[in-house]
């Protein structure tokens, strides 16, 4: 039993500590995600060239994005995350995220390329927790009980007052007695 505890243990320390590793990075991206939306401006570009790479996922698509940005210079930029969804045509007008600070640093204006990534970890974190919690709620030992158990009374041998004679009570009845002080009464 002590040994299927220890593995128990084991198993809910690697679930909290992914659990940890997932809250971290998936509330880093979130935060990068807010300081690139706090400077960022939409605008339409044109793809220019898609970069495409293999491997055994399959294919993923990084297109290279020109555009105009807020000060009517031309900028080019490649886009934050490569995707299986980004096979765009070159020439095809795309609308995009870019940084002001950086006008190379861009997203493709969608939900999921900009804020999914991070929320779906960072949420995502919940589960090894919960996982974790569950673990330890079926593998804790059982709490004792609060009131404590109370001994059993020993019974003694005590000499009674009168010469010769003997009874049987128990400790607390004879520590009770021997700690009796009579109290003295006046009459008025």
């Amino acid at each position: 039993m002590a040994r299927n505890n220890k593995g128990a243990m084991v198993v809910k320390i690697v679930f909290r500590f992914v659990g940890l590793i997932m809250l971290v990075i998936g509330g880093g991206l979130t935060y990068f995600t807010y300081d690139f939306m706090d400077n960022a401006l939409p605008v339409q570009g044109q793809v220019m060239s898609v970069e495409v790479n293999s491997s055994d996922d399959g294919l993923t698509y990084r297109p290279t994005i020109r555009f105009v940005d807020f000060q009517g210079r031309k900028q080019t930029g490649i886009t934050f995350l490569s995707s299986s969804n980004y096979d765009f045509r070159i020439g095809s007008n795309v609308d995009i995220l870019y940084d002001t600070r950086d006008p190379q640093t861009l997203r493709m204006d969608t939900w999921i390329a900009t804020w999914g990534i991070g929320l779906i970890i960072l949420l995502g974190s919940i589960v090894p927790f919960f996982i974790s919690g569950v673990i330890g709620r079926t593998t804790a030992k059982p709490k004792r009980s609060r009131r404590a158990k109370e001994p059993e009374e020993e019974m003694i041998e005590v000499f009674g007052r009168t010469k010769g004679l003997f009874a049987l009570e128990s400790r607390s009845d004879h520590d009770r007695e021997s700690n009796y002080t009579p109290t003295v009464r006046r009459r008025r």
